[in-house]
C-alpha cells in the first residue's frame, strides 16, 4: 500500500534550502508512527479473534511489546530508495507465515488502521517540522 504524504512545495522548498535533514527525519517518524499503528491493529486483531494462545507471535508484531519475544523475532526495518521510504514490518516467528496466509491478520490490520495511519503520518511531520 502506498501513503503519498505532502506538504505545500513553499513549505518544501523552505526546509530543502535550510534544513534539509528534518525533510528526511519527518518523513521517518512518519513511517514509524504509521508502523506502530498497523502493528498495533493486527496484534489486537490477533488477540481478539484469539488465534493465538501464546504472547510471543503477538509481542513481535511489528515491534518488540515484551516477553518471550527477541529483538530478533520481530521484522521492522525502514528503507530509503529512491526518494521513496518503505517499511518492512511483522512477526519473524516459525509460525507468522502460516497464521497470515490463513487469517491475513497483516493484510486486515492495515486495512483497518490506514485512517489513523494517516492522521498520526501528518501529525508526526507537523512536530518535527514545526514543534
Amino acid at each position: 500500500m502506498n501513503f503519498n504524504l505532502k506538504i505545500d512545495k513553499k513549505t518544501a522548498k523552505y526546509f530543502q534550502k535550510t534544513m534539509p535533514h528534518k525533510l528526511t527525519e519527518a518523513k521517518n517518524r512518519a513511517v514509524e508512527a504509521m508502523g506502530k499503528v498497523w502493528a498495533d491493529e493486527t496484534k489486537e486483531l490477533t488477540r481478539n479473534e484469539g488465534h493465538i494462545q501464546t504472547g510471543l507471535y503477538v509481542n513481535s508484531i511489528g515491534y518488540n511489546t515484551g516477553s518471550p519475544a527477541s529483538d530478533g523475532d520481530v521484522i521492522h526495518k525502514i528503507v530509503d530508495k529512491n526518494g521513496k521510504t518503505i517499511l518492512e514490518t511483522g512477526s519473524n516467528v516459525a509460525y507468522a507465515g502460516y497464521l497470515e496466509k490463513k487469517f491475513n491478520l497483516m493484510a486486515r490490520g492495515l486495512d483497518v488502521s490506514s485512517n489513523r495511519m494517516q492522521k498520526v503520518a501528518k501529525t508526526q511531520i507537523k512536530d518535527t517540522l514545526f514543534g
